[in-house]
């Protein structure tokens, strides 16, 4: 069959990665090093470990791009608002506040499900994902409010 140049034959399959994990120890305590749990452990990429990271990595970006849009957002309403003064300034620092409120809870949630894929269980955030979602909601509708 033309269309098909790869049908009978075997695909290659990539070579297995180094399972071991690169902590270093001190001679005087034998402890690992605190920068140690922020380095890449390679892992062998079966089924879909590769995918889900990458999911979790993506996952996080959007959180910290919304936050960061948010904390601009409330830049540009303190500097740029007309004629409100210091309710201009106070709607502001409120989103800026939500902003970094997202993407703190961002980088919580990336910490967190990066351990649960290691582990190999998984458990959803509903309750934390709905409260920061409501409170930053709140927050723009007060800083709204302010700045009416």
């Amino acid at each position: 069959m033309e269309g098909f140049p790869l049908r009978g034959k075997r695909l290659r399959t990539a070579p297995k990665h180094d399972r071991r994990r690169f902590g270093r120890r001190t001679r005087q305590s034998g402890r690992v090093h605190a920068a140690q749990h922020l380095r890449p452990h390679p892992a062998p990429n079966t089924g879909s470990t590769a995918r889900d990271h990458l999911a979790n990595e993506r996952t996080y970006l959007a959180w910290h791009r919304t936050g960061i849009s948010v904390a601009a957002l409330g830049v540009a309403v303190a500097k740029f608002a007309p004629d409100r003064g210091g309710h201009a300034v106070a709607a502001g620092f409120i989103l800026l506040a939500a902003g970094l409120l997202v993407s703190v809870y961002g980088t919580v949630r990336y910490r967190v499900i990066s351990r649960q894929l290691e582990s190999g269980e998984f458990a959803p955030a509903t309750f934390t994902a709905v409260v920061t979602s409501s409170v930053v909601t709140l927050l723009a509708l007060v800083a709204v409010v302010v700045l009416l």
